[in-house]
């Protein structure tokens, strides 16, 4: 694994529990090994890359550190519910801009964990980048062994919705 791909990882299980979801303590001390091999060197790393089974109760509180020591999620998200949702939508779409997360995952975030936290009346911000997401959705989805143009759509897609993501940066107001 190149330093790239183990930065992506961690970034991705990073999110995984930024949005509840729950990563066993042995996943953890993986990651951290993965990317300590792979050249990244945070002061924190090398501690949780050599957790043993007896430490593994350290492994969330030491890869906090590591994705904080990396910047890979935002510092301080506002705690209400709404406030949070319209930061990490926005965080999730520069994301989507800058290249760092690929459009199908940015887009399943901003889908599942952003849009289902802002109420519907205050959305309108959001709604055209919605659009995209789930069209690009669609457009991966719909594939068959004869489809010619497949690939060339769903790039199409892709870069729609990297275009409404950056437009959304750009036009949105802030809430919270």
């Amino acid at each position: 694994m190149d330093t790239e791909a183990a930065i992506a990882t961690l970034r991705k299980v990073a999110i995984s529990q930024l949005v509840g979801r729950h990563v066993g303590s042995d996943r953890l001390i993986q990651l951290g090994l993965d990317a300590l091999l792979a050249g990244i060197d945070t002061p924190s790393l090398p501690r949780l890359a050599g957790l043993t089974r007896v430490e593994e109760p350290d492994a969330q509180e030491l890869f906090v550190r590591v994705v904080a020591e990396l910047g890979l999620i935002p510092d301080n998200l506002p705690a209400l519910p709404v406030p949070r949702a319209w930061a990490l939508v926005r965080w999730w779409a520069q994301l989507i801009v800058e290249g760092d997360v690929d459009v199908r995952t940015g887009g399943d975030y901003i889908y599942c964990y952003g849009w289902s936290a802002i109420p519907y009346t205050d959305s309108e911000p959001l709604r055209q980048l919605i659009s995209s997401i789930v069209q690009c959705q669609d457009t991966t989805e719909a594939w068959a062994v004869w489809d010619a143009d497949y690939a060339t759509r769903v790039l199409d897609a892709e870069a729609k919705v990297v275009q409404e993501a950056r437009d959304f940066i750009q036009g949105l107001p802030r809430h919270g």
